[in-house]
């Protein structure tokens, strides 16, 4: 098997490609896989929502936490 900067060379090296096409093959060589955590660029839903709909917190008076009569 061919090692991959034998390999970069002869693609450079090709007449009939554009730059273009030799650098994405070049990419493609020396890509590699990730592994463990890869973060998307995609935004989660709440976000969006949150775009839109701001959360409100009103006062429950009946919720409320206060000391026991004496203390």
């Amino acid at each position: 098997m061919m090692n991959k900067t034998e390999l970069a060379r002869k693609i450079q090296a090709i007449d009939g490609l554009s730059n273009e096409e030799k650098s994405a093959l070049l990419e493609l060589i020396r890509g590699h896989k990730k592994y463990g955590l890869v973060w998307e660029d995609k935004p989660e839903d709440i976000e969006e929502r949150l775009r839109e709909d701001l959360p409100v917190l009103i006062e429950d008076t009946s919720r409320r936490i206060t000391p026991p009569p004496g203390a």
